[in-house]
């Protein structure tokens, strides 16, 4: 495998299963709620800290809307996650402590 993609223990095909289809609006918002319970953080807290309406980020979480990429971005620049992560379920280069506690939360 190249250095440009992770590794096999990064791109689970298990863990992938749990959170569906990598496309998948519903899979992209459950990352979402996933990286937030991993940072600790309730829904009230994350959206202060990114300037995100709580409406909005309970629509995202749910998988009714797609994340914005200027709220993704927000999220990366404050948590140090990847475009990666949030759209495509790469773990690859996530910050350890996020990326071990990840699959621990979605069991």
């Amino acid at each position: 495998m190249s250095t440009l993609h992770a590794s096999a223990v990064d791109r689970d095909p298990e863990f992938r299963l749990n959170l569906g289809m990598l496309g998948d609006q519903k899979a992209l918002g459950r990352r979402l709620a996933l990286t937030r319970e991993a940072l600790g953080l309730t829904a009230a807290q994350l959206c202060k800290r990114i300037d995100c309406k709580a409406n909005r980020w309970s629509q995202y979480e749910s998988g009714e809307r797609r994340i914005t990429l200027e709220i993704a971005d927000r999220l990366c620049d404050e948590f140090g996650l990847t475009m990666d992560w949030i759209y495509r379920g790469n773990r690859a280069i996530l910050p350890d402590a996020i990326r071990v506690k990840i699959p621990r939360i979605a069991a």
